[in-house]
């Protein structure tokens, strides 16, 4: 995948919407994921988070057979064109209240999930990128203003 957001980008995750929660909660526990994208057959129909399986499971009725993947996933999966900018990403994030999206290539086919998660590390890694820069340069200032005098007079 190429584009804007393939730094933010992870393979989908897939699951069957037939599965169980259980199935759900083992496969994010040994991908180490958050959400899985429900497919039914080959076909991307929704997502599920690791809240939807803990609250689907806590909240049912008493005695009530547990819910399969597909009753519990948020439908229909969200997506952006795999080309999409961040700021296309980030408005989509507030704009449905959401914190994973679907990118999708040309032809519709799914590509991979990005996450607010992977925006906020990725922000966070460059913020702090920039910042050693800057106390670089103000180290290389001040080493400079103590060795060489200024040419304008005292400052």
């Amino acid at each position: 995948m190429s584009g804007p957001l393939s730094a933010l980008t992870s393979p989908p995750e897939v699951i069957d919407a037939g599965a169980s929660l259980a199935d759900a909660a083992l496969q994010m526990g040994r991908r180490h994921v958050g959400s899985l994208v429900v497919c039914e057959g080959s076909a991307p129909v929704g997502l599920i988070t690791d809240r939807d399986v803990a609250l689907a499971g806590c909240l049912r009725a008493p005695g009530a057979p547990p819910p399969r993947v597909g009753e519990v996933a948020s439908r229909p999966l969200v997506t952006l064109p795999e080309h999409a900018t961040l700021e296309d990403l980030t408005a989509l994030f507030a704009a449905r209240c959401i914190r994973r999206v679907g990118l999708v290539d040309g032809r519709g086919a799914l590509v991979g999930v990005v996450s607010a998660d992977s925006v906020v590390q990725f922000l966070g890694r460059h913020l702090g990128e920039l910042a050693r820069t800057f106390e670089r340069e103000f180290e290389v200032e001040r080493e400079q203003r103590d060795f060489q005098p200024s040419t304008f007079g005292p400052e």
